[in-house]
């Protein structure tokens, strides 16, 4: 990925937004808010005139400025100055993101699936890399580099093929087990001997809590997927009134509601952690969905809302939390 971004604010003029692309000539900027976290992206095909004649030699010659790297035409910019337009206008939303320690392959399925040319690349909710296309292509092709082609969807699905086979070949092949030897007579115990095994220890150890740690994300990741287009149902409902039923019985004054990974929050679970009056803003998929509930239904019937992070593996937020009050 390209790792220093430039990006644009919201309310940044549509103006601004084509200087910078043309001076870095690239096609496209992340839009972000105060936080770095992603709103959407402004492309040159967002760019729009009224004149439909004046849009078409516009574009026009803005393609002969990225191509040739010359300086901004004129009156490109003043049309752009006379829309008077903000990037939080014309801007593509939602931004299309992954998460840093995706794999190549899954960055190039998304690109086919989506049919785009650049994905934002987050870590905790906060943009910190783009991958375009071409990045794929530069990290893919030989050393002896052939004439620049353009980049079309022809060529990207040969690309794509071409990353399965690469990736084929970084996989290592099977080896076969050493023959029998005989058995050689045993060492003697040594101080050396035994740091060794303590060295091996540690490094299977490491080994397994990297594993531990890549599995856990991957089931994060997939959870936070379902949980995006998941909502709050009747049956959720009925379940939870049971529960708090059962819980009041015992005496308690509260049941937890909904747990989820807090990257299902837009902010990566960092509003609820602080906390944040308004984290629920922060909230996405079935947590947004359970809180629009809650605010229409059962806030008015006398129950309170609250909100924590609930574990904090390797000191980032993990799951998150959102329980259901009464009695207070």
């Amino acid at each position: 990925m390209t790792s220093r971004v430039v990006t644009v604010g919201p309310d940044d003029t549509a103006r601004a937004a084509a200087e910078a692309m043309l001076r870095l000539h690239v096609s496209g900027l992340p839009v972000v808010d105060g936080d770095g976290r992603p709103l959407g992206v402004v492309s040159e095909s967002d760019f729009h005139f009224s004149d439909a004649m004046i849009r078409d030699s516009q574009r026009a010659a803005w393609l002969a400025i990225l191509a040739g790297g010359q300086d901004v035409a004129g009156n490109y910019l003043d049309a752009l100055e006379h829309e008077g337009e903000t990037v939080r206008q014309i801007m593509s939303k939602p931004a299309l993101c992954i998460d840093q320690d995706a794999s190549i392959a899954e960055v190039a399925n998304l690109m086919t699936q989506r049919r785009v040319k650049r994905i934002l690349v987050t870590r905790l909710g906060i943009v910190v890399g783009v991958i375009t296309r071409a990045d794929l292509l530069r990290f893919f092709a030989p050393k002896a580099r052939h004439p620049a082609m353009p980049v079309t969807a022809e060529a990207f699905e040969v690309l794509r093929e071409d990353i399965r086979v690469a990736l084929a070949k970084l996989r290592p092949a099977p080896t076969r087990p050493p023959a029998p030897t005989a058995e050689a007579p045993k060492a003697a115990v040594t101080g050396a001997s035994l740091k060794d095994l303590v060295n091996a220890f540690e490094r299977n150890r490491s080994k397994l809590h990297e594993n531990a740690l890549r599995q856990s994300r991957e089931k994060s990741d997939g959870l936070v997927r379902s949980l995006l287009a998941a909502r709050f149902t009747d049956a959720d409902l009925a379940h939870l009134m049971t529960r708090a039923s059962e819980a009041a019985r015992r005496g308690e004054t509260g049941v937890t509601a909904l747990v989820f990974p807090a990257a299902l929050c837009g902010d990566g679970g960092r509003a609820i952690n602080l906390p944040d009056p308004d984290w629920p803003a922060s909230l996405r998929g079935k947590a947004a969905d359970f809180f629009l509930y809650w605010d229409k239904e059962l806030r008015p019937l006398g129950f309170a809302l609250s909100a924590r992070i609930a574990s904090f593996p390797d000191g980032f937020p993990g799951d998150a939390e959102l329980s259901l009050v009464w009695g207070r």
